[in-house]
């Protein structure tokens, strides 16, 4: 969906010829981000969001919501998806809801494989682990070729002693460049692998749920970090200027009874 001029890729070549883009050719078609109209607050907020469009019906009537509290009673898958995302250049965009980088990559998972579209974040955090909230979360939203979708998902916690994650440090630091809805900003390198690494070895949640926005379209897996990763001060703090003047999250729902596993 964003494409740089010709202008820019002969500039950026001879500097950048190792580097790859971080660049899809299309958003996929239910892209939540791209739906207008839609709030966290107010009568076009979470609770109004059915009554925006008939698309929009499973926001109020569906059975297998997200985000949800995740703790001991949710499944534990036996082995953690192959992620595989480049460092590379890319778009930073304040979309109105969020901020999101579009991005390229794959996911290996359950012998399906998904193409990344987009990463995105949320303050505070959607899902709560044991009850608890964390300051933001980073959702990396994927299809797949019959159009199943995935989400890998993780959440951040401030540091008591500098450590951060180099994702969050690169885009902290280029956050206040986007604090306009529509605004975006080119990235001249996006650091990755620390996450990707992340996902590979770590402890996660997995469950059947749905997109947190409108449509709030089901069926989407889910694979949520047990633990989170770490953001410095100044990084939170720049994120939280730009996407937190109203919260971006959505409240908690139940699974339904005994659903919990695969």
């Amino acid at each position: 969906m964003y494409f740089f001029t010709a202008l820019l890729f002969e500039s950026l070549a001879a500097s950048q010829a190792a580097q790859v883009p971080l660049q899809p050719q299309s958003h996929f078609a239910s892209d939540p981000l791209s739906a207008g109209g839609f709030t966290y607050t107010g009568v076009t907020g979470p609770l109004g969001w059915a009554g925006l469009s008939p698309d929009n019906k499973l926001c109020a009537t569906g059975s297998y919501q997200s985000p949800v509290n995740l703790d001991a009673s949710i499944w534990v898958p036996k082995t953690n998806p192959w992620v595989s995302i480049p460092d590379g250049y890319g778009s930073f965009e304040n979309t109105g809801h969020t901020v999101e980088v579009a991005a390229v990559g794959t996911t290996v998972f359950d012998g399906r494989t998904y193409q990344l579209k987009q990463l995105h974040f949320h303050a505070p955090s959607e899902h709560r682990i044991n009850e608890e909230f964390y300051p933001l979360e980073v959702h990396f939203v994927h299809e797949a070729a019959d159009g199943v979708k995935l989400v890998l998902g993780a959440t951040f916690e401030i540091s008591t002693n500098g450590a951060t994650t180099d994702l969050v440090q690169v885009l902290g630091s280029h956050v206040y460049q986007i604090a306009a809805p529509g605004s975006k900003v080119y990235v001249p390198y996006i650091r990755v692998q620390q996450v990707v690494n992340f996902f590979r070895t770590t402890r996660l949640y997995q469950y059947w749920g749905s997109l947190t926005t409108p449509p709030c379209s089901e069926g989407v897996v889910w694979l949520v970090a047990q633990n989170p990763l770490p953001i410095d001060v100044s990084s939170y703090l720049a994120f939280k200027k730009v996407i937190n003047v109203e919260p971006v999250w959505r409240e908690v729902t139940p699974l339904p009874a005994g659903d919990v596993s695969f």
